[in-house]
């Protein structure tokens, strides 16, 4: 299968092979170019000398040049912006009422969640999930399901004692009706008979 070269239309030649000073002359580009603008070195190469990226790479692998690292600055950068955007999107629910889906929320703002709930409980014994879904404008599934995750122990409930009749009192009381069992009967047998 012969690829076709796009400019002249002719068919390309495959397997050319490259001396190991014009692999230098590449490696040593990429490193350079990388050393001046960070990275896209490789890009760079395979655009300045027709060869291809893969193979640019496997040359670099083959010399020991690592693969440049994003620079501190843009990382922090990256940190920024995403902790920004989270902070954003607790304001904008918070704001909203009812929560929208897709909105994650980080482990710092469960934990704060989970805190108050259990602050409140120890407080007041009780209700500090409804207080936690009111205050911070999330259902009360969810903030069921983070105290779960974090093992969190529900509060005690108080016990309702309900006394049952006792057998006695229960066996003493005459059931109504209970007389005219016989009489009953008979009426339904003359009942019957009439049919």
């Amino acid at each position: 299968m012969s690829t076709k070269n796009k400019k002249s239309g002719k068919a390309a030649s495959t397997g050319v092979r490259y001396t190991d000073a014009q692999k230098k002359e590449i490696v040593d580009f990429v490193v350079q170019y990388n050393a001046t603008n960070g990275r896209g070195g490789q890009s760079a190469a395979s655009a300045k000398y027709s060869v291809t990226p893969l193979t640019i790479s496997g040359w670099l692998k083959s010399a020991g040049v690592k693969a440049p690292k994003a620079k501190k600055a843009a990382k922090k950068a990256v940190k920024k912006v995403a902790k920004k955007a989270a902070k954003k999107a607790v304001k904008k629910a918070a704001k909203g009422g009812k929560n929208k889906k897709g909105i994650r929320y980080t482990p710092e703002q469960k934990k704060a969640v989970v805190d108050y709930v259990e602050a409140y409980n120890a407080k007041n014994g009780r209700g500090g999930q409804n207080q936690a879904a009111k205050k911070f404008k999330i259902s009360v599934l969810t903030v069921s399901a983070w105290l779960k995750a974090a093992g969190a122990k529900k509060p005690a409930s108080k016990k309702l004692v309900t006394k049952a009749p006792k057998a006695k009192k229960a066996a003493k009381k005459p059931v109504k009706g209970s007389g005219d069992l016989a009489a009953f009967k008979a009426a339904l047998v003359k009942l019957i008979n009439q049919f």
